[in-house]
């Protein structure tokens, strides 16, 4: 929580330390909802005693396929560094399920977005495309096994993965201060050291942003 706190202030610092350049619609907000459909594979080895009674430890390959299905949502702050290109950043909420044949598993996390996004034209309908990374923190997993209760997981806060990401849609502008973007967008998480997981996530990214 406090390292939540910590960027929260961050990121208002940054959002209203330059107001008089803000002022020249150089800045904008948005709001964001992007459902998303994943799929993570996961390998790991744990050195573990053989039952035989001999008291000798063995490399042990635990295995997991999951696809699981949620939503992001989150606020950005978007700043213009010319007419066609911006960068933008904020904090994101991720709410997921995942069900496998013996469990049924729920997950959050927060994440902040770094992104350089592109458009291609000032027109009303213009294409955009970003590219970037997701941080994500601070994950919470429930797990619910039959006849066993749920099994709570929080992953260490001093530890954080990043999720690459690129985003190709359009940005549609119902007045100078009023826009509209949709995306398609694709993430592949970079696993932490030690385990062996290839993790992806196919969303549609939709903000309604607002130009100062």
């Amino acid at each position: 929580m406090r390292s939540i706190c910590i960027t929260l202030m961050i990121l208002a610092g940054f959002f209203f330390s330059s107001s008089a350049t803000f002022a020249q619609r150089k800045f904008a907000f948005s709001a964001i909802v992007a459902p998303f459909y994943g799929h993570t594979k996961t390998s790991t080895t744990v050195i573990l005693p053989d039952y035989n009674g001999s008291g000798t430890l063995s490399p042990q390959e635990f295995k997991s396929e999951s696809s699981p299905k949620g939503y992001w949502i989150g606020l950005n702050g978007r700043y213009s560094l010319s007419k066609k290109w911006s960068a933008s950043t904020g904090l994101w909420f991720s709410q997921s399920r995942s069900k496998t044949s013996a469990s049924l598993g729920r997950s959050h996390n927060f994440s902040i977005p770094v992104m350089v996004n592109f458009q291609t034209s000032e027109r009303k309908l213009s294409p955009y495309f970003s590219a970037g990374a997701l941080w994500n923190f601070g994950t919470t997993s429930r797990v619910d096994i039959p006849d066993m209760g749920t099994a709570i997981f929080k992953s260490d806060r001093n530890t954080s993965r990043v999720s690459p990401m690129v985003g190709a849609g359009v940005v549609y502008q119902f007045s100078p201060h009023l826009s509209l973007i949709a995306q398609p967008t694709f993430s592949y998480a970079i696993p932490p050291s030690g385990i062996h997981m290839r993790a992806y996530r196919l969303g549609f990214n939709a903000q309604l942003m607002f130009t100062l």
